[in-house]
């Protein structure tokens, strides 16, 4: 299983995770999937996914890992099905992923990988500005910001709801920009770092617009690829970040350890929240990140949750919360 398709699967999860109670239900299958499928248990995963698709027929993310399970099952008939049925879900790259080896030479493949060409162009044409979230209030009145980065394969609306709390709750604004590169109608990466930089540093400047920013009240928080970007941009930031949050992050550059020390001595923080079940690779990164950020100077905690794979933990928001409110702690 590659990981990004884990990535693209989370970011709907954490969107299903902000509904109401159908949606809680189908959050605990997909959580059960994703852990399934990345231990290599594909029919059980295929499983819990049929029963988060009971809830929402139109998750795209579970769509999609629905054919690669197939596809890596040796079933072509049900991979191709499930792969035209995530198409029109608006998934559009997804010619470099391996889990399609076994269906790449079909004529059904050939022909959707010739309609999504197509799609592509046109979904690269438009427009995509960052959600922002706002409490109620005086636009003027000086407001923290929190900027929150999807996944690999998520968008900002699905992942602005998982934070459509945190407005009224904790008085931030919130701003949720789209990866830079586009992957489909509903599915974009954040490419390499300076686009990442440049696309987080526009998005700050969008909020800031609308909304009066209390420069020295900024955090950054991202799932699974915008984790890793939360790290290093964390690090590259320092001078106008107060905290930030990865969670599951996929990678810690080693390269951005050069500014540790400057982030240190700006006092920034980082809370690092990762699912026990994840992969061991994944656990050694954060865990390198987690020492080489301590030995820094740099403050961080970093919480382990049982049971849970590349997910949020089923109590979301109360850690959401408690993340928050660490990096802000000693504030007046």
């Amino acid at each position: 299983m590659r990981t990004p398709l884990i990535h693209a699967l989370l970011a709907v999860a954490l969107a299903v995770a902000a509904g109401a109670q159908p949606g809680d239900s189908a959050r605990i299958y997909l959580q059960r999937g994703n852990t399934a499928i990345f231990s290599g248990n594909q029919r059980g995963a295929l499983e819990q996914y049929a029963q988060a698709l009971r809830f929402d027929p139109n998750l795209s993310g579970v769509v999609y890992n629905t054919a690669c399970a197939y596809s890596l099952l040796g079933n072509k008939k049900e991979a191709v099905k499930w792969l035209s049925r995530a198409v029109d879900l608006g998934n559009y790259m997804f010619d470099n992923d391996g889990d399609f080896d076994n269906i790449r030479g079909t004529r059904e493949y050939a022909a959707l990988k010739k309609k999504t060409d197509k799609l592509l162009v046109a979904a690269r044409a438009k427009p995509y500005p960052p959600v922002i979230l706002a409490p109620d209030g005086d636009p003027a009145t000086p407001r923290p910001l929190l900027v929150a980065l999807h996944g690999w394969g998520g968008n900002a609306t699905e992942f602005a709801r998982s934070f459509a709390w945190v407005p009224d709750k904790l008085g931030y604004v919130v701003c949720c920009p789209y990866g830079p590169e586009v992957m489909g109608a509903n599915n974009f990466s954040w490419g390499e770092l300076p686009a990442a930089e440049q696309r987080v540093l526009e998005a700050i400047a969008v909020a800031g617009k609308g909304h009066a920013i209390d420069t020295s009240r900024i955090i950054i928080a991202g799932f699974s690829q915008g984790g890793g970007y939360a790290f290093d941009l964390g690090l590259r930031l320092s001078r106008m970040l107060q905290g930030a949050i990865p969670i599951g992050a996929a990678w810690f550059d080693t390269a951005q350890v050069a500014e540790i020390p400057a982030a240190a001595r700006r006092g920034m923080r980082f809370f690092v929240m990762l699912g026990a079940l994840e992969q061991e690779e994944r656990q050694a990164v954060n865990s390198d990140a987690v020492r080489r950020l301590a030995a820094g100077g740099v403050g961080v905690s970093y919480t382990l949750y049982p049971g849970v794979g590349h997910a949020l933990p089923e109590d979301r928001d109360f850690e959401l919360e408690r993340a928050i409110r660490w990096i802000e702690r000693e504030r007046p």
